[in-house]
């Protein structure tokens, strides 16, 4: 079981007004079909729909491409949490039976506003009664943020994207990472390498840290993502596909099994 833990697709909008928002243009147009290649190609079982950042919070397409196949795809949806009435949004969205997750990006500066503020807590409490995944889009300022909110929700199963984006791929520099390996409800995405790395593929220098992430966590709690499309103007779906198999030999073959699609399809279809 390969499971992609972390990818978009979206309809092209030629009119969006930031056209650098992505790597991959919103101009362009990302259909399921496309995907769905990648993953016929690469024996890809299953994969997690993030809604990307330039639709905002209409989560239609998404879901209605996961709908196709429910048990091949899975959608991780995403709300304004600045809104009065981000929680009953939410709420409406988690009744769609292929939502299973919601995604928070204090990255951006309006909701890195409310992250971990009191205001947005109906939001952690809806994730909670929903049973939804929350998957967070942060850099290593939010982290002590996420600790919090990892201990104050603890029923919440979080995923933190790309690592956090660490600031240095040097281990003494990322202490702040590795130690939210202490809440038991939070892992990692062992993706978006080209965003980080100092290298060009096979990005050599990421080994180490991702070994020690492997360290803390352990391979349960590490999931795989290709950032699909993105990724097709980086590395390439097939390098990402196989870069822990190809340059990860700390990992056992029983770990790369579970992070590369045994504990995303624990998390995502096992409700």
């Amino acid at each position: 079981m390969i499971v992609d833990a972390h990818l978009h697709v979206w309809k092209a909008d030629p009119d969006y007004p930031d056209q650098a928002a992505t790597t991959v243009s919103p101009a362009c147009d990302v259909p399921l079909e496309l995907l769905e290649g990648y993953m016929a190609e690469f024996d890809v079982d299953r994969a997690v729909i993030v809604q990307p950042v330039f639709p905002g919070s209409d989560n239609q397409y998404v879901v209605e491409c996961a709908r196709t196949d429910p048990d091949r795809f899975a959608v991780v949806c995403v709300v304004d949490p600045t809104r009065a009435d981000a929680a009953r949004q939410l709420e409406q969205w988690a009744g769609e039976t292929v939502c299973r997750g919601l995604r928070l990006r204090p990255v951006l500066p309006a909701e890195e506003r409310v992250f971990g503020d009191p205001a947005s807590f109906a939001l952690w409490e809806t994730a909670a009664r929903c049973n939804l995944v929350v998957s967070i889009l942060a850099r290593d300022k939010h982290i002590d943020q996420i600790r919090n909110l990892a201990q104050q929700f603890s029923s919440v199963q979080i995923v933190v994207d790309h690592l956090a984006h660490p600031p240095s791929l040097a281990v003494k520099d990322c202490q702040n990472l590795l130690s939210l390996s202490d809440c038991g409800n939070v892992a990692v995405k062992v993706s978006g390498q080209p965003y980080y790395s100092q290298q060009r593929y096979p990005y050599s220098d990421c080994q180490e840290l991702f070994s020690a992430v492997r360290d803390r966590f352990g391979a349960d709690r590490m999931m795989w993502g290709s950032d699909f499309p993105h990724v097709l103007l980086q590395s390439g779906y097939a390098r990402s596909r196989f870069w822990l198999e190809r340059h990860c030999p700390f990992l056992s073959a029983d770990e790369r099994r579970r992070v590369m699609g045994a504990n995303a399809a624990k998390l995502y279809w096992s409700k």
